[in-house]
């Protein structure tokens, strides 16, 4: 389901699961071990994408839900937030190349990504509203006010690539799919060729910190380690 594909420090990961990429719970408690794996391996970066010309994530295979106790639902919607925090918790900067559909939690995925690239036409939303289902609301709420992310909960209608980028959810949009997949390998080689030592170590988890907290003692967050990685930096230079 999730294909690693290498270009020296970055890493592909590909969701294929034809025809709309929908992942299982078990697919989902097996992205943690792997995004660990790459970390220890050096990634610089990482870009998730879809199967070309098709989709990037439909979410979950709504199929294992009939078949669920509570209990068990509860369980499995526990490794998805797993998988979205390990994502969202890693050190390694995260790019969504996205096309086609991106919905329920494939949506919550790109959203769990520090950047989000789309085509035009793309189509981004929680449908789960419309069959009894909810969730996504507050990792969704991370990229968007608190009103987009609601018009996106309480309606189950999809955002086009476009609306999403008018509204700060996509950061660029291509024209094409590969498009898409070439800009965000731009943007990955960019943090690889930025980012080095200490400061790709440390810079998306101080930012990450710096979210959860007031702003001066965010402030501080940031002067603490700014000071180690230009001592360190100074200190190489001589």
């Amino acid at each position: 389901m999730f294909k690693v594909e290498r270009d020296a420090e970055i890493a592909v990961i590909r969701l294929d699961n034809p025809p709309v990429n929908a992942v299982s719970f078990e697919r989902w408690r097996g992205l943690p071990p792997l995004l660990g794996e790459l970390e220890s391996d050096g990634v610089a970066a990482l870009v998730f994408t879809g199967l070309p010309q098709r989709h990037f994530c439909g979410g979950n295979d709504f199929r294992e839900f009939a078949s669920l106790t509570p209990e068990q639902t509860l369980a499995g919607t526990g490794a998805v937030r797993d998988a979205l925090r390990a994502v969202h918790d890693s050190p390694v900067p995260s790019i969504a190349a996205l096309h086609g559909a991106a919905m329920g939690s494939g949506f919550m995925l790109a959203c769990a990504c520090d950047f989000r690239f789309a085509t035009s036409d793309a189509k981004l939303g929680l449908p789960e509203v419309k069959v009894d289902a909810f969730g996504g609301y507050r990792i969704v709420r991370e990229v968007l006010s608190k009103g987009e992310a609601r018009m996106l909960t309480l309606t189950g209608r999809p955002v086009s690539g476009a609306r999403a980028h008018q509204i700060g959810l996509v950061q660029e949009l291509g024209e094409t799919p590969d498009a898409v997949l070439a800009r965000a390998f731009e943007v990955a080689h960019e943090l690889a060729g930025t980012l080095k030592g200490r400061m790709r170590a440390g810079i998306k988890s101080t930012l990450n910190r710096e979210d959860e907290l007031d702003l001066w003692t965010a402030y501080d967050l940031e002067r603490d380690f700014a000071s180690s990685v230009m001592g360190q930096a100074m200190a190489l230079a001589r």
